[in-house]
């Protein structure tokens, strides 16, 4: 006579463990809302010039460097991706951009182009490494920072190059109707992807990649296609953000950007996108952002020394994850 071994089966929750569950969610979607409130209110209470217009556009304008850059970064984490190597990207367009117009003395508009050419190149090498040769992408990009950033010491020979030439400084320092031309890009950056994501057939897409890339291939989404391109975008607005650094600072450096793929996932984080793909949110992402370059702004106000700053994006960081884990 056999005997039947019954698996035991997991118990329904409880109609209690259900509400804290929901309430913990809810509390978390709105933490990001409520933590900018209170680090904007410490920051007003501890220093009398951090509530003021001027140092209002001083923020936007310090963080959008990596503001133009992480709408495209959004993206790739929502279709499962990741792009370490934009840091590097933004060093070498900003290195070629003047390679070009500086040293060759070719027109300004052609280093523009030779440096946007260069991002867009680094993001045609990232997709195919990824959707051809299957590098995962946290592989490819780490292997790719190294690469780019080498080759950006290589061709300027580890030197800086110092530019005077107007319309690559109005990149980083001209103003539109007063308003900052980086501080524009990015919101017109972010007001794009934003339209995309929400009512394009490509932003559909690029969630169900995210939410199970296998499903979205057999439904006739062409997968590979769709990572190229954001890979490619991404690429290409590293390069813009690689430009601003040119025409902010008048010179560029094989060593610009480097830590910004740190601030620009961060940002991704913590507007509450996973890294387990298919879940983000565009304007959540502006609103982690701004958070950094709240941080980072009303340290520098409290005279606080530099490297609290990378401690608290790592704390940020960090944060995120632990709330996303906790959401799921």
């Amino acid at each position: 006579m056999s005997m039947k071994t019954e698996t035991p089966q997991a118990l329904p929750p409880t109609a209690s463990r259900v509400l804290l569950r929901n309430i913990t969610k809810k509390l978390l979607n709105a933490g990001l809302i409520i933590f900018l409130f209170l680090t904007i209110v410490f920051f007003a209470i501890a220093s009398p010039h951090f509530l003021g217009f001027n140092n209002f556009m001083n923020i936007l304008l310090s963080v959008s460097i990596i503001g133009i850059t992480a709408p495209a970064m959004t993206v790739v984490v929502v279709a499962k991706g990741l792009d370490l190597s934009v840091g590097s990207t933004m060093a070498l367009a900003g290195s070629m951009e003047t390679l070009i117009a500086v040293t060759y003395g070719l027109p300004w508009w052609v280093g523009l182009l030779a440096g946007l050419a260069a991002g867009l190149l680094v993001g045609v090498v990232n997709s195919l490494l990824i959707t051809r040769v299957k590098i995962s992408p946290i592989i490819t990009t780490l292997g790719m920072m190294g690469i780019v950033r080498g080759t950006a010491f290589v061709i300027t020979n580890g030197q800086s190059i110092f530019i005077q030439s107007p319309p690559l400084e109005w990149i980083g320092l001209g103003r539109v109707l007063g308003i900052p031309v980086p501080v524009v890009g990015m919101i017109a950056v972010f007001f794009l992807f934003w339209w995309i994501c929400r009512f394009t057939v490509f932003g559909r897409y690029v969630y169900s990649i995210g939410g199970n890339p296998v499903a979205s291939r057999l439904a006739g989404i062409r997968v590979n296609r769709v990572v190229n391109i954001l890979y490619i975008v991404t690429g290409g607005l590293s390069a813009v953000s690689g430009m601003v650094i040119v025409g902010f600072s008048a010179t560029s450096l094989p060593s610009a950007g480097a830590g910004y793929e740190l601030d620009i996932i961060t940002a991704v984080l913590l507007g509450g996108a996973s890294l387990e793909g298919g879940e983000g949110s565009v304007w959540r992402t502006l609103l982690g952002v701004i958070i950094i370059g709240i941080i980072n702004n009303g340290m520098a106000l409290l005279n606080v020394p530099p490297y609290w700053q990378i401690v608290s994006k790592g704390a940020l960081l960090l944060l995120a994850v632990a709330a996303d884990k906790l959401k799921k």
